[in-house]
């Protein structure tokens, strides 16, 4: 498997679409409740299909992730052939980006010098979406790129 299974709460807003996959591969609703109560491994093996599938087609149209803690920003745009990385870090320890006011929180902390920043480029060591995929199970979401393009302006 490449990426990982998705839950079950994942998979149910995903039905329409499971169905479609399962279609394509010949499987009808008859065959796969006979998989279901006589073949569990192939089951588990069209689950892992699908999964993968669903994960690939997601970050390969992806571009930006971010992961926001109590004292920190990481932003990571994704090209081509590498990823940039911007993070903030509060200097302090004790201003909380996770509460009230984002932008208002950031230019305070600008002007009081108590913000870091740090940048950096690496090239893909591994497939672009697996390297995604590793960020994202570290705590990062997807996102629109704003925070990014934000942080990428105060540089």
């Amino acid at each position: 498997m490449k990426f990982r299974r998705l839950t079950k709460q994942e998979l149910e807003p995903l039905a329409e679409d499971f169905a479609i996959f399962l279609a394509s591969n010949s499987i009808d609703k008859k065959l796969w409740d006979e998989m279901k109560a006589e073949r569990p491994a192939q089951v588990e093996e069209s689950l892992d299909i699908f999964s993968d599938l669903v994960f690939e087609k997601a970050l390969s149209s992806a571009k930006y992730l971010e992961r926001v803690t109590e004292t920190e920003i990481h932003c990571y745009a994704f090209h081509a052939s590498q990823a940039h990385l911007i993070s903030a870090m509060s200097l302090n320890g004790i201003t909380s980006f996770i509460d009230g006011n984002f932008s208002e929180t950031l230019q305070k902390m600008i002007s009081e010098q108590k913000l870091e920043f740090v940048q950096g480029t690496k090239k893909y060591t591994a497939q672009r979406e697996l390297e995604m995929f590793e960020i994202l199970k570290t705590g990062a979401v997807l996102s629109d790129g704003k925070l990014y393009q934000s942080l990428l302006a105060l540089l």
